[in-house]
């Protein structure tokens, strides 16, 4: 054949390939090393063609590529045997494992494939596919119409292996088998019409029509994996997601889940994000059927429509301005532990407030510019502590009672913070201002503004001490009403404990008061560092001097926003451990602590801290159990072995200085191995305060997985009251996971119980075949 003919059979197939609209050829290798021949100036039009050899018997006859047939062109790429172009009939044959990839890396086998000129229709044998996931279609036959339509006949698909790690075939953990499929690439869905779904091998569910995503989006309306489940409570019960993309900046879920005891709580969850903003709500309903079993006495909430709605977003407005919200409120006290609710996805929250005593509703607006920021925000609480807590706190005549006339509202609390650029004295300049208006039903009414000037410098010697130096001027002033009416602290039915409160008198219930706190202070650090012995050892001692007038938490101030701090070494140098503004922490005292940690080439670490507070007045800015207070506060620390993150021990813990009991522990021991995981918790809590909701426990809690095989694991968990030696939850679990799908087979035995919610004992079953569903 001559030269001129090569060329010829070079064009021709250029200008077929050029207009290729299948997507079907990708990028060639590294290794491809060829002539490129360019049918025009357009770059998208070049093609490389090569083969071992190329033959025309005559001018107007077939063109044949034979051997290694490879063709390129733009990000797509093709393989064959043998490859025929015929410029009469415009048709192209390729045969002999024939390979064609596409930009998305999706490749199709073919023994023989018979295309159209243009490459938009045709007909392949022995079909097959990889899709993007790792899923698999292989047919018989398949007929390519219009460029983005591909029907299958007698199709297999799934997203498993289907051969092992020799190469070896093998029977996939589940697959789809159908007479007819259709891979509709305008819609992005796989159709499938007389299907069977095998797990196996063994044919399970025959559907006469099946419609799931195709593999390449990443979100499309359809159904998600059931939870599937039984108990006590509930009886059986089963949640349905269904999945609905509604645009592309949002979309919605519908997860209704029935009972066989109460009947359907429908559920839904809607997103959507914008260049300015991002919003997410979900919510449930249901109808509750009427308790026969439980007393009318004890039952707080009556049977009928129980429901519970849960919110997130902000938008913003301008590069300064934000408005967000984030709001939780729920029909009654039993709600969530009756139903299993909690907050999903986006909405997960790191503390998940579902299960705590306490929901929280907050709207805020922020402003930044520069060095100022400012923040307004609004609070609405709603107490999740039933009546057989609130009638053991009313028999003591203290506590919280979560009684929705004295929960307070905030409207507003307002906070101002500017940062001045330049340095005075050589230190940094902040000036704050804050604003609280708490308001009750029945119950006192308060405000408080607060203003503050502070300064802050630090100095570090060529010795490498570091020494900081602060001073802080705060002013406050507070307002109350309806002081005869007590707060939620202090509250006993229809007689109120108020009498001590500050201005308490017959005749006038409110009342004026302020406060000036100025402080100063000294912090000295020394941190040490040095290599010993191949081990790296680090030491750092720390001693912080304070001074600021005594006297400022007298009983004319009602500590609102300050009543609970967890001291610990992380907070022992905190200037003001007050966590609000109600409470200060006056007088003179002393902090002082040292941490030290060691590690070695091996992988083995020691790291530990120990502290504590020196005081020359006592103060009331803390309650008793705080462990400060006292002229010596409760001694904390902490101490952590680990060794290669495999294994560790971390312990945390405050005691007593005058009698040396251990007031709060937390353990921690872990095992972190590729068979075995493995955990042992134990907390101890001395403290007692009802006014503060801290009640005195110890529990222990293990938790452990052990992967029997490569896909086959099992699990549980026990959480023991160590008081009264009574088990709290214990949890089993069996789990299966492969590449393509997952099982998980959970019991759990709840024994908590309230007034109206019984401990339960549930199953829960949940798997997933992956992309088969979205």
């Amino acid at each position: 054949m001559s030269t001129s003919n090569r060329l010829i059979a070079r064009l021709l197939m250029t200008t077929v390939l050029a207009g290729a609209a299948t997507g079907l050829l990708a990028a060639p290798p590294a290794w491809a090393a060829a002539p490129t021949v360019t049918a025009s100036e357009n770059e998208s039009d070049q093609v490389l063609f090569e083969a071992d050899s190329v033959e025309r018997e005559f001018d107007d006859g077939p063109i044949i590529a034979e051997g290694d047939v490879r063709a390129y062109f733009g990000a797509r790429y093709l393989r064959a045997d043998r490859l025929i172009y015929d410029p009469e009939t415009d048709i192209v044959i390729a045969e002999g494992n024939v390979s064609i990839t596409d930009a998305n890396m999706e490749t199709a086998f073919a023994g023989r494939v018979e295309l159209s000129g243009d490459l938009r229709d045709g007909i392949a044998e022995n079909f097959s596919a990889l899709l993007e996931d790792n899923a698999r279609l292989a047919a018989d036959s398949a007929v390519r119409e219009q460029g983005a339509r591909t029907r299958l006949n007698r199709a297999v698909y799934t997203s498993c292996n289907v051969c092992n790690k020799d190469g070896e075939p093998k029977t996939p953990t589940w697959r789809i088998k159908a007479l007819r499929v259709t891979r509709d690439e305008e819609r992005k869905v796989l159709r499938f019409h007389h299907a069977f779904l095998e797990i196996a091998g063994v044919p399970i569910i025959y559907a006469p029509y099946l419609q799931t995503p195709d593999p390449s989006v990443e979100r499309q309306s359809g159904f998600l994996p059931p939870d599937i489940g039984a108990s006590s409570r509930l009886g059986f019960n089963i949640e349905l997601p269904y999945y609905l993309a509604i645009s592309n900046s949002q979309d919605a879920t519908f997860f209704p889940k029935y009972t066989a005891k109460d009947g359907v709580l429908w559920q839904a969850e809607w997103r959507r994000r914008g260049a300015n903003g991002y919003h997410v709500l979900s919510g449930g309903v249901i109808d509750a059927p009427n308790d026969t079993t439980t007393p009318a006495a004890f039952t707080e909430s009556t049977p009928g429509v129980r429901w519970h709605l849960f919110g997130r977003g902000h938008r913003d407005f301008g590069e300064n301005w934000r408005a967000s919200y984030d709001f939780e409120r729920i029909s009654d006290k039993e709600y969530l532990r009756q139903y299993d609710v909690e907050r999903r996805g986006d909405l997960r929250q790191e503390l998940d407030r579902s299960r705590t005593n306490q929901l929280r509703s907050n709207a805020r607006v922020a402003w930044n510019e520069g060095g100022s920021h400012l923040t307004i925000d609004t609070y609405l609480f709603q107490g999740l502590r039933t009546q057989q807590n609130r009638l053991a706190m009313m028999e003591q005549g203290l506590g919280r009672i979560d009684d929705a006339r004295t929960t307070p509202y905030v409207l507003p609390l307002i906070d101002f913070r500017h940062d001045f650029n330049s340095k005075v004295a050589g230190g940094a300049v902040t000036a704050r201002a804050n604003i609280a208006s708490l308001y009750r039903t029945q119950g006192i009414d308060s405000q408080r503004f607060t203003t503050s000037l502070e300064w802050d410098r630090d100095i570090i010697t060529r010795g490498g001490h570091r020494f900081n130096l602060f001073a802080k001027a705060r002013a406050d002033v507070f307002s109350y009403q309806d002081l005869d009416q007590g707060t939620e602290v202090c509250f006993s039915g229809d007689a109120p404990c108020a009498i001590g409160f500050p201005g308490f008198s017959e005749t006038d219930t409110s009342d004026i008061t302020s406060r000036f706190a100025p402080t100063i202070g000294l912090e000295w650090t020394y941190p040490l560092a040095r290599e010993f012995h191949g081990a790296q050892l680090y030491i750092e001692p720390r001693v912080q001097l304070i001074a600021s007038p005594t006297g400022l938490n007298d009983d004319d101030i009602i500590n609102e926003d300050s009543q609970s701090i967890e001291f610990d070494y992380a907070g022992l140098f905190d200037f003001n451990k007050a966590t609000g503004y109600d409470a200060f922490e006056d007088g003179q005292r002393m902090n002082i602590g040292v941490t030290a940690s060691a590690e070695t080439l091996n992988g083995f670490l020691v790291e530990g801290s120990i502290g504590q507070q020196i005081r020359l007045q006592e103060t009331k800015a803390f309650n008793d159990s705080s462990g400060l207070g006292e002229k010596s506060s409760d001694i904390v620390g902490s101490l952590n072995i680990e060794y290669k993150n495999k294994v560790g021990l971390e312990n945390r813990f405050r005691i007593d200085n005058n009698s040396g009991d251990v007031q709060r522990a937390e353990s921690r021991a872990y095992y972190r191995g590729k068979i075995i995981r493995a955990g042992l918790s134990y907390v101890r809590l001395n403290e007692e305060n009802i006014a503060n909701n801290l009640v005195k426990r110890e529990e222990l809690t293990a938790n452990a997985n052990i992967k029997l095989t490569r896909h086959w694991s099992v699990g549980g968990g026990w959480r023991l009251d160590l008081d009264s030696n009574q088990t709290i939850q214990q949890n089993f679990s069996v789990g299966y996971e492969d590449e393509c799908s997952m099982l998980g087979l959970t019991y759990r035995r709840d024994r908590t119980r309230t007034r109206n919610v019984e401990p339960d004992n549930a199953i829960l079953l949940t798997f997933t075949l992956k992309s088969l569903v979205n």
